[in-house]
């Protein structure tokens, strides 16, 4: 994956731009970029062949699709985030450590889709319940993940049976990845 950004935009116009419901297309954002609101997020996330220096979306419930599509994230986290509105990954890469853990929470109708992505770093899925569709395929996991796994002897729960193909690297590691 190669991404190109057309133009350098602070952290304070990237928040407000996806504030007023705007996507982040063809951007570069340097510095922390946060979507930590401890409560429910009511816009559309949409990130796209963007280079993002750090996010976080955690402690969050985004009621509206989250879409991250052919970007490059060099730090990003969902600790605690609830995709209600669902949650696709795709063709992205992430540098370092993901942390997804005691999130997930996608509705009925919301699949959470991440396909075509490469994770540099472990990807942490502990304590994580998808109650809808979940689609795993096609990605390199250079660290491995918990994903099938049970850290802490808690497997991720899945209501709805996922399809999880195509993947690259160890899926069923058994602790959250940090040393």
């Amino acid at each position: 994956m190669t991404t190109q950004p057309k133009q350098n935009i602070t952290t304070e116009r990237a928040t407000g731009l996806l504030k007023g419901g705007q996507p982040l297309i063809d951007v570069y954002v340097d510095g922390e970029l946060k979507l930590e609101t401890n409560g429910i997020w009511d816009k559309d996330v949409v990130f796209e062949n963007s280079i993002i220096e750090n996010f976080s979306g955690s402690v969050t419930q985004f009621n509206n699709p989250v879409r991250l599509i052919n970007c490059h994230f060099k730090n990003c986290q969902f600790v605690f985030t609830y995709f209600s509105g669902g949650l696709t990954i795709d063709n992205c890469t992430f540098d370092s450590y993901l942390d997804f853990q005691a999130g997930g929470h996608n509705k009925a109708g919301n699949a959470v889709i991440i396909t075509n992505n490469g994770f540099n770093g472990f990807v942490n899925f502990f304590d994580c319940w998808y109650e809808s569709d979940v689609i795993i395929n096609n990605n390199r996991f250079c660290k491995g993940t918990n994903l099938l796994g049970k850290p802490n002897n808690i497997p991720i729960t899945f209501d709805v049976e996922p399809v999880i193909e195509n993947n690259i690297g160890e899926l069923d590691i058994n602790h959250e990845g940090k040393d």
